[in-house]
């Protein structure tokens, strides 16, 4: 996928670049926020509570490396603030979205619609599949307004698709 342009929204402009090393940490801080209610049972400070997240981060992200070795992992940027991440693949026009998340305080403004028009308007994005989990009503919302369709379902997720409209000639 070619670079993505940045992105001027209401609150600044949004970049993607490439995680570095050094991003760890605020990977570490998304990722607690996006799966610490799993944990809610643990309380905040409860170091059982931050070692089983760390283990799930680790995890992930070797499993996306492994599973997507060509992928783009990318921190989304607002005003040069890390803010999320999209890890994507792109393979023959098909961009699989493997993964994507902001911090609390970022969602629903708007943010991830602009970032996804601005990656499926990429020319070399013929198809994208996203796969979310059936209560992740918020994502099934943001994939809905982008012209995502229902490809297949499991117990637990959706894979939705999205493809490019061609012109008549």
């Amino acid at each position: 996928m070619e670079t993505i342009e940045p992105i001027p929204i209401q609150h600044g402009t949004v970049r993607l670049r490439p995680e570095v090393a050094a991003d760890a940490a605020f990977l570490c801080v998304l990722h607690a926020s996006v799966k610490g209610t799993e944990l809610a049972a643990l309380p905040d400070g409860d170091p059982i509570r931050q070692q089983l997240l760390d283990m799930q981060y680790r995890a992930m992200t070797a499993s996306y490396h492994a599973a997507f070795p060509n992928g783009r992992f990318d921190l989304l940027t607002l005003n040069q603030e890390p803010i999320g991440r999209l890890i994507s693949d792109l393979n023959q026009g098909l961009l699989r979205i493997v993964y994507i998340a902001l911090l609390p305080e970022w969602r629903s403004r708007g943010i991830c619609t602009a970032l996804m028009r601005s990656v499926l308007d990429t020319p070399s994005v013929t198809r994208c599949e996203a796969t979310v989990a059936l209560d992740n009503t918020a994502s099934l919302r943001l994939w809905s307004r982008l012209g995502f369709v229902e490809l297949a379902r499991s117990e637990t997720d959706l894979v939705l698709e999205w493809r490019r409209l061609h012109s008549a000639s």
